[in-house]
């Protein structure tokens, strides 16, 4: 699943619109891992006084674990985001978070997931999701989610 040529934008990745695309850069979706890249902005939603909330890295992560699903449940022809599919994921459980820094503006995100399959149907894909945001080569945030994905194909 290690895609040579450069991914498409992220817009064609995920339904988020900014100002909530927290994402910038997908770097590697191979096998059950994937990896991005953020920059902290200013005009990033989840910024207070010059830092990222633990909404913002969590969001982050989140949607770094959503492109994943994209990629790994998309049939061969198909675009990876299709509204008229009403796709929706959800995070239904978060598990042992931990947050050891807060980045701040200026700062490159680099998010790291590795899923674990639960349950796979037509329409309902359950998973596990590993994940760390780091800045600087340190780990901000770890956390393990429960995320869901529901497919309606039309």
């Amino acid at each position: 699943m290690n895609n040579p040529t450069p991914f498409p934008p992220i817009e064609e990745l995920i339904p988020h619109r900014p100002p909530m695309v927290m994402v910038d850069h997908v770097t590697t979706v191979d096998g059950l891992k994937t990896e991005t890249r953020f920059l902290v902005t200013p005009l990033c939603l989840f910024v207070k006084h010059g830092v990222l909330s633990e909404m913002g890295m969590l969001e982050n992560l989140a949607q770094t674990s959503f492109i994943f699903l994209n990629y790994f449940f998309i049939k061969p022809g198909e675009p990876l985001w299709n509204k008229k599919k009403n796709n929706l994921g959800v995070i239904s459980t978060i598990l042992d978070l931990e947050v050891m820094a807060l980045p701040l503006v200026g700062d490159k995100l680099l998010t790291r997931t590795q899923t674990e399959l639960v349950f796979t149907s037509d329409f309902l894909k359950i998973c596990n999701i590993q994940g760390q945001v780091s800045v600087n080569g340190a780990i901000a945030l770890s956390a393990t989610m429960k995320m869901l994905l529901q497919t309606q194909h039309t």
